[in-house]
């Protein structure tokens, strides 16, 4: 398998100031970073983001991947395009929302190409240098999250909205992934009753699992007590339209606390398809559910 080492061609640090979004326009090496999948490795903060490029008018330009990290949440390091899937000979086309697991010593990190072939890349480190885990597709979903859960047993999930798997329509679909972290274990799964859009996210909190989607302009959720459900149930709303985007959310606990990530195309003179990368604290009932995110532009 051929080796592809990237270097990490810029690293800038910035304040948050209490205020979203993550980046600011007037930043040193300012990038538009959206899709945000946000993890937690070492007691830092990795958010794994798609790029939207100056002056895009359409999601076609989106070719490589950004880091953003940070250890308090009000300092951020970003360390700008850290891995160019297209210099791999057998990744090309429209390369849409990412995400990273760590198993074993190593950090995969799944990106898709020609929107739904689901490639890996691989690192000793959170941040890289990256190298070819695969040379082809390992499967093929829209907008594919992993989730490696407390067994050690990783799983990865997307909806089939833009493939044709499973049921007609678009659902929540998940499926196991072997030891190998690169090869399914299994047919995919529908995990959802409802139909979703897009962008899916699976985290779990207090033995319950949490699954998110994109249903028309808001996201919605769903619980289940395992991790391939039939079916999870929907909940509610989880967040409003993301201002002037299409949304994108993951969700991580840090430090006691919890926050939901997100994309919007209304600040840093950005648009639909210029999005930046924005966080708000969650809060849960007793029960449970989610108190509905309400979006801001400033974090306490």
């Amino acid at each position: 398998m051929k080796s592809m080492i990237l270097p990490l061609f810029l690293v800038v640090i910035c304040a948050l100031n209490a205020q979203n979004p993550i980046l600011n326009k007037e930043d040193a090496g300012f990038i538009y970073a959206a899709d945000p999948a946000a993890e937690v490795y070492n007691g830092k903060v990795y958010v794994y983001c798609s790029r939207d490029v100056e002056g895009a008018v359409s999601f076609s330009t989106m070719q490589d991947y950004a880091i953003l990290e940070s250890s308090d949440m009000k300092t951020w390091k970003n360390h700008g395009v850290v891995l160019k899937p297209r210099e791999y000979v057998w990744a090309h086309g429209q390369m849409n929302a990412p995400d990273v697991a760590y198993w074993e010593g190593w950090y995969y990190f799944y990106f898709p190409y020609d929107k739904t072939h689901i490639g890996v890349a691989k690192s000793r480190t959170p941040v890289g240098p990256w190298e070819e885990a695969v040379t082809k597709e390992i499967t093929t979903i829209f907008d594919p999250t992993v989730f490696v859960d407390d067994d050690g047993q990783a799983y990865i999930y997307g909806n089939d909205h833009k493939v044709n798997i499973g049921d007609p329509g678009a659902h929540i679909m998940g499926a196991k992934l072997k030891d190998n972290m690169i090869e399914l274990d299994g047919d995919w799964i529908r995990l959802s009753e409802e139909t979703v859009s897009e962008a899916v996210h699976v985290f779990k909190r207090n033995g319950i699992y949490y699954f998110s989607a994109r249903v028309g302009p808001v996201t919605k959720y769903w619980m289940a007590e395992t991790p391939l459900p039939k079916y999870a149930t929907l909940k509610g709303e989880l967040a409003p339209d993301a201002p002037k985007a299409p949304n994108h959310t993951s969700a991580i606990e840090f430090k006691g606390d919890w926050y939901l990530f997100y994309h919007r195309g209304d600040v840093n003179e950005g648009s639909f398809h210029r999005r930046s990368a924005c966080f708000e604290k969650m809060s849960f009932r007793e029960d449970g559910t989610i108190v509905p995110i309400e979006y801001t532009l400033e974090i306490e």
